[in-house]
C-alpha cells in the first residue's frame, strides 16, 4: 500500500488517465545512450523529446533498450525537463547497459517507482523484467539478458526461466491488447528509408530455435505486437503473423560528427605539438601514427581520400577553422558516406477497435520530426 501511494504520487496522470473512456496512446522511442545526457549532444535526444510533447505523449513512454548514459538517470532527467516531470517512463534494459554497473543499478531502484506492475520477473531480474497493465492492454517488459542466474548477461536470448515466466504471465493476463518489448529483433529487418541493415545473425536470430519458439509463444497467446531496438534501423513488419516493431534511434545524429572529432584531434595535436618545439606538418604526421584507424575510418565516411594523409589533415583543418559552412557540408557527406538513419520515435494509439501507429523522423542530422506514415496492426 505505502509503494502505491508513493508509485500514485510521483505519477498522477496515468492514475487519473485510467478512470477515462478515450483511446491509449503511448510512445516508443529507443537506443538514446550518451545522447541523452548533459553536453554536446544532449539537444538531440531533448529533440526527439520536444517532438514527441508537440504531437502529443500521450500516457507514457517505452524505450527497449540501449539506455546506459552518464549519469544514469540522463533519460529521465531530459524527459523531465522536456515532457513533464509526472510523465512515466518505462526503460527496456539493451545489450549496452549491463556493461556499466551504475546503469543496472540505477534501472533497479528506478523500476520499484513504476506504476501498475502487477508482475515481477523470475529470480535474479525481478527488477529488470515486469508486466504492467494499462486500460484494456497488457505490456511485458523483458530483460534479454538475463541469464537465469543474474540480470546482466552480456549474450541476448530468451533463457528457459525467462520463457516460462513469460508465458505464465501471458496466460493470466485478461486484456485484449499485448504488447511485448525486448531489444534485440526476431529478425533484424532493413530501415525504411535507405534499406540500411545492422545486427543481422546477432541478434535473436543467432539461434533460430530459440526464436522461433519465442516468437510460436507470442503468437500463441494473441500478442499485438513485439517490440525491440538495437538495429538503429526503423522498420515495421508481420513475421509469420507476428507484427515486429523497431524504432530505430531517438538520438536525432546517430554517430557524433566525424568531422567535429578530426578537428578537435588535430587542433589538439598542433598545440601539443607547439609546447614541444614540433611543427605543423610533424604534429600531423605523428597525428596519423597515433591513430591511424580512426583517421581513416573519418576520412572515409567524408570523402577525403584523394590526397595525401598530413596535406588531407591540414587542408581539412584550416577549411573547417575558416569556413562557417564546413561543418554542415561534411555531416551531410558523414550521412551519405555511412548511410546513417534518421532519428525516430513511434507513436502508438490503442482504440476500441483497431491499433494504430505514426511513424515520426527527422531529417537525419537533428533537424524537425516529420510524420511519414500510419499503419494499423491487422
Amino acid at each position: 500500500l505505502a509503494l502505491l501511494m508513493v508509485v500514485t504520487g510521483l505519477f498522477p496522470a496515468i492514475a487519473e488517465a485510467e478512470a477515462g473512456g478515450e483511446d491509449l496512446v503511448f510512445i516508443i522511442a529507443a537506443d538514446m545512450r550518451n545522447f541523452a545526457a548533459d553536453g554536446e549532444w544532449s539537444k538531440n535526444f531533448s529533440g526527439a523529446c520536444e517532438a514527441i510533447k508537440e504531437v502529443g505523449a500521450g500516457s507514457f513512454m517505452v524505450s527497449p533498450g540501449d539506455l546506459d548514459v552518464r549519469p544514469p538517470s540522463a533519460v529521465r532527467d531530459m524527459i523531465d525537463a522536456t515532457v513533464g516531470e509526472d510523465y512515466p517512463w518505462y526503460p527496456v534494459l539493451g545489450n549496452h547497459d549491463p556493461e556499466s554497473p551504475s546503469t543496472m543499478e540505477y534501472l533497479r531502484e528506478y523500476s520499484t517507482t513504476l506504476p501498475n506492475i502487477v508482475n515481477q520477473g523470475p529470480k535474479g531480474c525481478e527488477e529488470t523484467t515486469f508486466s504492467f497493465d494499462y486500460k484494456d492492454a497488457h505490456f511485458v517488459v523483458l530483460n534479454q539478458y538475463f541469464d537465469g542466474v543474474k540480470d546482466w548477461g552480456l549474450k541476448g536470448e530468451i533463457v528457459p526461466e525467462l520463457r516460462t515466466w513469460l508465458e505464465a504471465d501471458l496466460a493470466a493476463t485478461t486484456k485484449k491488447h499485448i504488447f511485448v518489448f525486448g531489444h534485440e529483433p526476431l529478425v533484424p529487418m532493413p530501415d525504411m528509408d535507405n534499406g540500411r541493415l545492422r545486427h543481422q545473425g546477432d541478434s535473436l536470430d543467432e539461434d533460430p530455435e530459440n526464436a522461433f519458439a519465442f516468437h510460436q509463444l507470442l503468437l500463441k497467446h494473441g500478442v499485438d505486437a513485439y517490440v525491440c531496438g538495437h538495429t538503429h534501423n526503423t522498420s515495421y513488419a508481420k513475421i509469420n503473423g507476428l507484427w515486429q516493431l523497431d524504432p530505430g534511434h531517438a538520438r536525432g545524429l546517430e554517430e557524433a560528427s566525424y568531422a567535429d572529432r578530426m578537428f578537435a584531434a588535430i587542433e589538439n595535436a598542433i598545440e601539443e605539438g607547439k609546447k614541444k618545439g614540433v611543427g605543423e606538418a610533424n604534429s600531423l604526421r605523428q597525428l596519423y601514427r597515433d591513430d591511424e584507424y580512426h583517421i581513416d575510418y573519418w576520412f572515409k565516411y567524408l570523402g577525403l581520400t584523394d590526397q595525401p594523409v598530413t596535406q588531407t589533415l591540414a587542408q581539412f583543418y584550416t577549411e573547417y577553422k575558416n569556413d562557417p559552412t564546413a561543418r554542415d557540408r561534411y555531416y551531410e557527406a558523414q550521412i551519405e558516406g555511412r548511410g546513417q538513419t534518421r532519428s525516430s520515435f513511434f507513436r502508438v494509439t490503442v482504440g476500441s477497435e483497431e491499433v494504430s501507429v505514426e511513424i515520426y523522423r527527422d531529417d537525419a542530422h537533428g533537424g524537425p520530426y516529420e510524420l511519414r506514415k500510419t499503419f494499423v496492426l491487422n
